[in-house]
């Protein structure tokens, strides 16, 4: 598996990936009218405008690929809360691909490269709560649970969601947060 930035050129390829794991996922957190008729278009249009307008500084979208196939991204904003550090905004995986340790890796390289770009900056997420097998990988790499809130999510549903935080990356895989990465 390798890992690379994304380019303007991947985005129907990653809003496709995005799509798919919405589908799967929030099915019954989200509307199925959404789910169904919009979320691609949705999708698309918020990693156009992303990878449109690329900040190689301050954000970092990764993706996974073997053989020309995308197999996941994570995409990671510094400085996006003076308290909590980095937002870890998308960590998606392809539903053929999960239980293989490609999540962990993904993790591990965004937290790598916050390391690098903004030393002793802390990095966190928000997950909807219903998300529970999301939930659960997040607390195997020992995220704590530090607020509770009501958002409005796409397709307009109002929706319980969880912000997870971490000072500390110990409980990463190593593999890469020795700065051997170059993103």
């Amino acid at each position: 598996m390798g890992f690379r930035r994304a380019m303007i050129s991947d985005a129907k390829r990653v809003a496709e990936l995005h799509a798919e794991s919405w589908r799967n996922t929030y099915r019954g957190i989200l509307s199925d009218h959404f789910l169904d008729q919009e979320i691609f278009a949705n999708r698309l249009s918020l990693w156009q405008k992303r990878l449109s307008e690329p900040q190689p500084e301050s954000q970092l979208i990764l993706l996974a690929e073997e053989c020309g196939e995308l197999f996941g991204l994570v995409c990671v904003f510094l400085d996006a809360d003076p308290r909590w550090g980095a937002l870890l905004d998308n960590l998606h995986i392809r539903a053929d691909a999960q239980g293989r340790g490609l999540g962990w890796r993904l993790m591990s390289e965004a937290a790598s490269w916050v390391l690098r770009q903004r030393p002793g900056s802390g990095l966190y997420l928000w997950v909807f709560e219903a998300n529970h097998q999301a939930r659960n990988f997040y607390e195997r790499l020992q995220g704590k649970v530090v607020e509770r809130q009501s958002q409005r999510a796409p397709g307009g549903s109002e929706v319980m969601a969880v912000r997870y935080a971490w000072n500390d990356f110990s409980a990463f895989p190593k593999t890469t947060l020795d700065g051997s990465s170059n993103f």
